[in-house]
């Protein structure tokens, strides 16, 4: 079905982005991208006769390139993306991370170029709407405008739980906070909350946490040693779920306290008032 674009010409959806990267690009349907948005009712019948372009991203392949011309939006079918700036120096300062279901690119519909560079961790796949259209498809089916708002609001939020994230003084809560945002973010996806695989190295999360990676992995044996987590390699299972949310809501940590309790009985076998009194300890 034909689109009709803003500057009165018609084209097939994202047809000028499929002819620029075929290999990478499959045919899908509109359709498709309002489900995964979760938009219900007539405008599927509509939209499953417009084609859509899917592409596929290898992992490590760029997606987006800092200060290149802003030419589309991509919504995540699969996998997992990374939202970064490169400084000058060279470091690779990590913004953000995201799943299925989430919006890449939103912050370009007002700017010319892309103000960050983003790349997929995994085997993924996004959605890919051409920018020039956004205006265009939104009128055609209503409800695709009232989605984009939803995922635009969405994209806000994240950046209020990034502050949310790095207000926090110690490290261990900073990666508390981590695990409760990632672990909300999976079960609206459709995952599971308590068990998962890191799709993203240490390094990467050092960086989205503003600490050395060698605290990422002290903080890891810190809730594992108070018997939250329970961790192996990138498999992370969260045991003690209400006592993580209690531990992520602490600011703050007394200096003279050290970081990681040296208490002799294994996490397992301690009972839960002491891994509470642990954590307040810790945490405080």
């Amino acid at each position: 079905m034909p689109v009709n674009l803003q500057n009165g010409t018609t084209k097939r959806l994202g047809e000028e982005a499929l002819c620029r990267m075929p290999l990478k690009n499959h045919h899908t349907s509109f359709a498709d991208l309002l489900q995964l948005l979760g938009v219900e009712g007539a405008d599927l019948a509509a939209a499953a006769q417009m084609p859509m372009v899917l592409r596929r991203v290898h992992a490590g392949e760029s997606l987006a390139h800092e200060g290149t011309p802003a030419d589309a939006i991509f919504f995540v079918c699969a996998g997992t993306f990374k939202i970064f700036r490169t400084n000058e120096d060279g470091y690779e300062q990590v913004l953000a991370f995201a799943i299925r279901g989430e919006v890449l690119g939103f912050d370009a519909l007002c700017m010319d170029s892309y103000p960050t560079a983003v790349s997929a961790l995994e085997e993924s796949s996004v959605y890919v709407v051409l920018k020039r259209d956004v205006f265009a498809l939104s009128q055609l089916i209503a409800s695709f405008g009232l989605a984009l708002q939803r995922a635009g609001s969405m994209t806000l939020a994240r950046s209020r739980e990034l502050v949310e994230l790095l207000a926090a003084v110690a490290s261990e809560v900073k990666l508390a906070r981590f695990l409760i945002q990632l672990s909300r973010r999976m079960a609206g996806c459709g995952q599971s909350p308590r068990r998962f695989h890191l799709r993203m190295g240490r390094r990467e999360i050092a960086s989205l946490l503003g600490v050395a990676h060698e605290t990422v992995s002290r903080s890891f044996s810190a809730l594992a040693a108070l018997g939250m987590v329970e961790v192996s390699d990138r498999e992370v299972e969260i045991l003690d779920m209400e006592g993580l949310k209690r531990f992520a809501r602490s600011t703050r940590r007394h200096l003279d306290e050290p970081a990681v309790s040296r208490a002799r009985r294994p996490a397992a076998k301690r009972s839960a008032p002491v891994r509470h009194a642990m954590a307040q300890s810790l945490a405080a």
